[in-house]
């Protein structure tokens, strides 16, 4: 049986990141994956019923936001907490709500293509700039465009963490990392982000260890596998 020591320190059995929260965790780890979304481009026939159901999931979708909003300023500062009122400002920009409200009546699509397209159009142009800060908010907006279309399929997010776990993902929205962090969540690890990651910077705040930017943590690790995860130097 290896030491701690010579397990840390064998290569085979290190993935490097990014030290994003401070920290160092040992437990279980817990493969996080949200349910992919289809969308349906189906044809419309009931114009006033689709704008209905897409004015009921964006509010629907607001509620949800002003309460991970308020959980937020009861765990963090007010400055960091505003990373959810920037997303609900995105929620109530008339030009993009218009837009999306205008192809629903002009091309007769389902609610939920003309959402993720539309948004899309946007990510698609931070993704391509050249800074990291903008590549990164691109990932917020993919949260509010999931939140809208799985209102619209009145679908509901549920955590399925039952015990002290660490969690690995590809990826974790702010929403997300708010909403785990209320669970037995030891620490977080990510294939995806860097230090400018709103979950990375929620970590921080909520003094939760986390390493990001892994690459390929989701494909090394299984579920209930024992890991070390280092949120000083980014390692696993």
């Amino acid at each position: 049986m290896k030491s701690f020591k010579e397990i840390y320190r064998t290569s085979e059995n290190k993935i490097s990141g990014i030290a994003a929260a401070p920290g160092i965790i040992i437990g279980e780890a817990y493969l996080y994956t949200k349910e992919k979304l289809q969308i349906s481009k189906a044809d419309v026939t009931d114009i006033e019923k689709a704008k209905s159901d897409l004015t009921e999931a964006i509010a629907k979708s607001k509620k949800e936001l002003n309460k991970i909003f308020a959980i937020a300023r009861e765990k963090m500062d007010e400055v960091r907490a505003a990373i959810f009122e920037a997303q609900l400002m995105i929620l109530d920009d008339p030009i993009l709500l218009n837009e999306i409200i205008r192809r629903v009546e002009t091309e007769r699509k389902s609610p939920e293509y003309v959402v993720d397209d539309e948004i899309s159009k946007y990510q698609s142009k931070m993704i391509l700039s050249h800074e990291a800060y903008m590549k990164e908010r691109a990932l917020d907006i993919e949260d509010i465009k999931q939140r809208i279309v799985r209102n619209l399929q009145k679908k509901r997010w549920e955590s399925k963490i039952t015990h002290n776990v660490i969690v690995i993902s590809e990826t974790l929205t702010p929403a997300d990392t708010i909403l785990l962090s209320r669970n037995k969540v030891l620490a977080f690890v990510t294939d995806h982000g860097g230090l400018t990651s709103h979950a990375a910077i929620i970590s921080r705040s909520l003094n939760i260890p986390a390493v990001v930017g892994t690459h390929n943590s989701t494909t090394q690790i299984k579920d209930g596998d024992e890991i070390i995860v280092d949120g000083f130097y980014g390692y696993v």
